[in-house]
């Protein structure tokens, strides 16, 4: 069984950016700034694909947050998602769906 984690930011004005593993791992333990998200409050979701080539069979997990960057861009905080701003059920499938954009298709089968 494959098991691959992608790990994404979204911003309030509809912003999704990707990190790496790595990138989000130093993000998270306060050794990398992003200046761009200084002083903000942002959704954090992390989705998790296991893809289980014996039989077929994919799987996909995710995971949300509230992260807050302080005025340096560093994260000092991550804690559930808020009430007053979620992640939407778009954000969601949008970033499942990117996700999946690399993931072999089999042809339809006609009967």
């Amino acid at each position: 069984m494959n098991q691959n984690i992608r790990h994404f930011i979204l911003t309030p004005e509809g912003g999704i950016r990707e990190f790496s593993a790595d990138q989000a791992a130093s993000i998270a333990a306060g050794a990398n700034c992003v200046p761009e998200f200084a002083n903000r409050d942002l959704r954090y979701l992390q989705l998790t694909m296991l893809d289980n080539v014996m039989n077929g069979e994919l799987k996909i997990q995710t995971a949300g947050a509230r992260v807050h960057f302080d005025g340096d861009g560093r994260m000092t905080e991550a804690s559930p998602p808020s009430d007053n701003e979620p992640i939407t059920h778009f954000e969601h499938d949008a970033v499942v769906q990117w996700v999946l954009r690399d993931v072999p298709t089999a042809a339809p089968t006609f009967h």
